[in-house]
Formats: structure tokens, sequence, C-alpha cells
């Protein structure tokens, strides 16, 4: 019976998962503030925002991978976060994510195409995203890893100078 209660914990967590960073409190950014999610979300650090700096993205894990992109000639090295853990982290619910850009170009991403782990990349070939290399952020898909995302439309989802987030 004792190695029955004992395992209890182990397997709440294999039924019903991980406890959701969501539930931890969003803290509030040190530096400055490169990415703002708004909309259908439920943690905030300022009235109806969801506000990160650099550091907080880092910390919600990295992902990398090498592909090709619209922009370039030869694959390169793409680093920053999964755009799901972001998503998770301010526990989004909704059909679409309208990301915006510094200049205002906003394209909409179905929830969907989280099942290709796209990245808000931070780097590329090892170089820190500044706005004028399409930074700070640039939603990324791994497009060779799928042939349908040598499309029109996944080109148009890969915002570069991300700065917002809109969860509808």
């Amino acid at each position: 019976m004792r190695c029955f209660l004992a395992l209890l914990p182990l397997i709440g967590l294999l039924t019903f998962g991980a406890p959701s960073s969501a539930a931890e409190p969003l803290p509030q950014p040190k530096g400055a503030v490169i990415l703002t999610v708004t909309g259908r979300i439920e943690q905030t650090n300022a009235p109806g925002q969801a506000r990160f700096d650099r550091d907080m993205l880092e910390a919600l894990g990295k992902a990398s991978f090498v592909t090709g992109s619209e922009v370039s000639e030869k694959p390169q090295l793409f680093e920053g976060v999964p755009l799901r853990a972001v998503l998770e982290r301010v526990g989004a619910h909704g059909t679409v994510i309208k990301a915006s850009a510094l200049n205002d170009y906003a394209a909409p991403i179905p929830f969907e195409d989280l099942r290709f782990e796209p990245i808000l990349a931070m780097k590329v070939d090892g170089q820190v995203l500044t706005v004028r290399d399409k930074g700070p952020l640039w939603v990324v898909y791994p497009r060779d890893a799928h042939e349908v995302l040598h499309d029109v439309r996944y080109y148009a989802r890969s915002v570069w100078q991300l700065n917002r987030l809109h969860v509808e």
C-alpha cells in the first residue's frame, strides 16, 4: 500500500500532465520589452497584456533548426523559443494568433500551425537579431523539414521584426 501511495503523484502527472506554467504568475520584465501578447490569455503582467523581455523568453526553453527561408539563398541556423511555449506560458486559448511587426505588418497564424513547431527566432547563424536584421523576433517555420511549408501562405506568416501577438 505504501508503494502505491508513493506512486500517486507520479501517476497523476502521467494521467493529467505536468502542472502548467501558465498557473504561475508571470513576472515583470526587467529588461526592454520585445514581445507583447494580448487577447485570449490567462496570464498577464500588465493590464490585458503579457510582456516579455529577452531573458523571460529564453527562460521558456530554446529551440533551433537549420532551414532555408524566403530571404536567403542558403539554409541558416535559427535559434529562439518555441512559439508553443510562449502560448502555453500565457495560457492562450483561441484558434488564430495575429502576429504583428514593428511596421504594423500583420499575419494570422492558425493554431494548427503549431504542429510544425515554429519558433520565435532571436538569433540567425549565431548572431542576435537586431531591428536592422529582421529582429528583435522572427517567426520561423522549419520549412525544409516539411514540403508543405514551401508555400506563400507560410512565407506570409513568417513575420520578422515581430513585437506583438494577439490571440483570437
